[in-house]
């Protein structure tokens, strides 16, 4: 509300000549009318009588030709709707990360544990002390050696596979793994590999693949850690943060950390 009227204010302090400022205004307000005559007439959910949303679908039609024809002609209208659209946009990302984040437990992420052979949730007595936690992206060396580590040990294993996305929605967060296609042929492939040991599998979407790798050792009580490698070049690294180091520095005392290169 605040950001709603003080931008407004601002142009017309701003902005003096007023034909300029109703251009700026122009893409938003035909676009606005068109986007809501569309949404309505194309909803068969509303009950409108036929002709009625004929005329509205027709009124879409004139009103979206119009406003093409103003994202062609006035280009100073079309760089402003576009950056008003993309804040927004953005805003309302932070917005719903926040509330997710002030609606879950302190401490806690959304995390679903399950048997390689089922898609049921682990009982808690399986959590022991004396686990293994290996965070994976892939079918590589570090999956291999995170199941022989798990076979020589005797420790149980648990893969975990972070979908990273900085802005997440109510259905992200109830997301399981069957319904990622990368992360089922990573747990695939984890099963065949180790049939009479199989591991178990973590699957969790996040903002932030570190602290949900943190999150998720201290919660099942894992006493070891085990990531491969980055693979990113060192602008990604530089840009979206490095994942080892950031679990390095998070990670409690009494959990070892081992890196597979």
């Amino acid at each position: 509300m605040v950001l709603a009227t003080l931008v407004p204010m601002l142009l017309v302090l701003l902005v003096k000549d007023m034909a300029g400022l109703a251009d700026l205004y122009a893409v938003g307000v035909v676009g606005a009318i068109a986007t809501n005559l569309g949404a309505t007439a194309t909803d068969r959910k509303l009950s409108i009588k036929s002709w009625e949303r004929t005329l509205m679908f027709t009124t879409f039609v004139v009103m979206a030709a119009i406003e093409m024809s103003l994202l062609i002609d006035k280009p100073n209208a079309r760089y402003f709707a576009v950056t008003i659209l993309a804040v927004g946009l953005i805003l309302r990302g932070l917005v719903m990360e926040r509330r997710m984040k002030k609606e879950a437990p302190p401490g806690t992420v959304p995390l679903e544990v399950a048997a390689a052979n089922s898609a049921v949730s682990t009982p808690q007595n399986v959590i022991t002390s004396e686990s293994i936690l290996c965070a994976i992206r892939g079918t590589g060396r570090t999956l291999d050696f995170a199941l022989r580590e798990a076979g020589d040990t005797g420790r149980r294993l648990y893969l975990l596979f972070v979908r990273e996305q900085q802005f997440m929605t109510e259905q992200d967060a109830k997301r399981k793994w069957q319904e990622d296609p990368e992360a089922s042929m990573v747990f695939r492939e984890a099963k065949q590999k180790a049939p009479d040991h199989p591991p178990l599998f973590c699957y969790a979407v996040s903002p932030s693949a570190a602290e949900t790798i943190v999150d998720v050792a201290a919660t099942l009580g894992a006493s070891r850690v085990i990531l491969g490698a980055p693979q990113r070049n060192a602008l990604i690294n530089l840009l979206r943060g490095n994942v080892i180091r950031e679990v390095s520095h998070s990670l409690p005392e009494d959990i070892d950390l081992l890196v597979y290169a």
